[in-house]
């Protein structure tokens, strides 16, 4: 089943530019060879960072220079997340579980749609989807892949809810959605944090990879970290469900007090 979701998927691979298509066959190969792995018919069951990047790995892609296009690590994610799908596991921190724990994050349930989690916001600030926006290169393509995968795309922002009609016209003038089928997560009171907003919807949604610009947009506890450096029990999960990448959209953006609310 999941070498027929790729191969369902070679239509969006063959509008790629040329040296990331030449790419997909390796980061497939993975893919495929870790969904035959699941048609053991094992349980599906919440597994270690650790045992996630493990049993997921992906084609090291080279760090770009300069203003090399990210579209490797855009389309890495994309088949994580595809690959991720239907697994059980979630790439969301579990608040219950102690720190030693054999699983960090929180399992799915199989009535849970996968879903990748795209932060809109650029480090330190809030989108302003007013402003003339671009895609950030190589995004569009690797979320058709995610989407052609059966992956649901959620878009999430600081921005209240009465930001959405501003925000799914950036989202469709810059080519990221142009059909207007993603879904997106705002604020919707002044008290929530995106992380909040996030975990009222895992019932919704089994988050199975996030993108981000920062540690904090995966979890807000990474804010509260003493030591930035300090090694965490979700060290695992950079690469293998977190995936820290340039913001979606760039142009200029709002410092959190200047914050529009009022829709």
């Amino acid at each position: 089943m999941r070498g027929f979701r790729l191969l369902m998927l070679l239509p969006v691979v063959a509008a790629l530019p040329g040296c990331v298509a030449a790419a997909l066959p390796v980061l497939a190969s993975g893919a495929m060879a870790h969904g035959a792995a699941k048609d053991g018919r094992q349980p599906a069951a919440a597994v270690a960072p650790a045992k996630v990047e493990a049993e997921t790995a992906l084609a090291p892609t080279p760090e770009p220079t300069g203003n090399a296009n990210f579209t490797e690590r855009f389309v890495a994610a994309a088949l994580f997340a595809s690959d991720r799908a239907g697994a059980g596991v979630s790439a969301v921190p579990d608040p219950a579980a102690p720190m030693d724990a054999e699983s960090v994050v929180l399992p799915c349930g199989a009535d849970q749609p996968p879903a990748l989690l795209v932060d809109l916001d650029p480090a330190g600030a809030a989108l302003r989807p007013d402003d003339a926006l671009s895609a950030t290169p190589g995004l569009a393509p690797a979320l058709s892949l995610a989407r052609g995968s059966g992956v649901k795309v959620v878009w999430t922002s600081i921005l209240d809810e009465g930001q959405a009609p501003a925000i799914r016209r950036a989202l469709a003038a810059s080519g990221l959605d142009l059909a207007g089928q993603d879904d997106l997560l705002l604020i919707r009171d002044p008290g929530e944090s995106k992380t909040d907003r996030r975990n009222a919807a895992i019932e919704q949604y089994c988050f199975v990879a996030i993108m981000g610009d920062r540690p904090g947009d995966f979890d807000e506890l990474m804010d509260y970290l003493r030591d930035p450096a300090a090694t965490t029990p979700y060290d695992g999960l950079m690469g293998a469900g977190w995936f820290e990448l340039p913001p979606p959209l760039s142009g200029q953006a709002a410092p959190p007090s200047e914050v529009r609310t009022d829709g």
